[in-house]
């Protein structure tokens, strides 16, 4: 089966998630779905293949779940607890994943973390990301995000492997 019609029925699935299965909502969705293919396959010349694990997007949308329930509850102890400290900062990382589809999928993905938001990259390919709590464990989560990531696409994950 081409990637292209494997991507559009996992857009497509991940769009009848969000809504709860409306089905009237995909005259909102279809055309997103059909734009997010188009950009994807714009991006298609990575300096890499682009591959696909069945068994690594299974294991992302679990973590993706994961992920977006624990940011949720994160947010919102912050705003019904005030008493809950921030120690804001700039966090650099080192991306492991030239530039890109891969990278910039990696780069949108960040933001399911608790209080993290891609900020920019540097030319020597570090990540600066803003962090609302710098004391946490925001290498570790990244760590992981980018295994999912590697996962997904068939790739080998560790510094220098790309």
């Amino acid at each position: 089966m081409p990637l292209v019609i494997i991507v559009f029925i996992l857009l497509l699935t991940l769009w009848l998630l969000l809504t709860s299965g409306d089905l009237g909502s995909l005259l909102v969705g279809l055309p997103f779905i059909m734009l997010a293919l188009w950009s994807y396959r714009l991006q298609r010349h990575a300096p890499y293949p682009l591959t696909f694990s069945f068994l690594g997007a299974l294991r992302f949308v679990g973590f993706f779940l994961r992920e977006s329930l624990r940011g949720g509850l994160d947010i919102a102890l912050r705003v019904w607890q005030p008493r809950v400290s921030l120690s804001v900062a700039f966090y650099e990382y080192r991306l492991i994943f030239p530039q890109g589809p891969i990278r910039s999928f990696f780069m949108y993905c960040i933001s399911l973390l608790p209080g993290t938001l891609s900020v920019c990259v540097s030319e020597n390919g570090k990540l600066r990301l803003h962090v609302l709590d710098d004391r946490g464990a925001v290498a570790e989560d990244l760590a992981r995000l980018e295994q999912r990531v590697c996962d997904l696409f068939a790739l080998p994950c560790y510094k220098g492997a790309l």
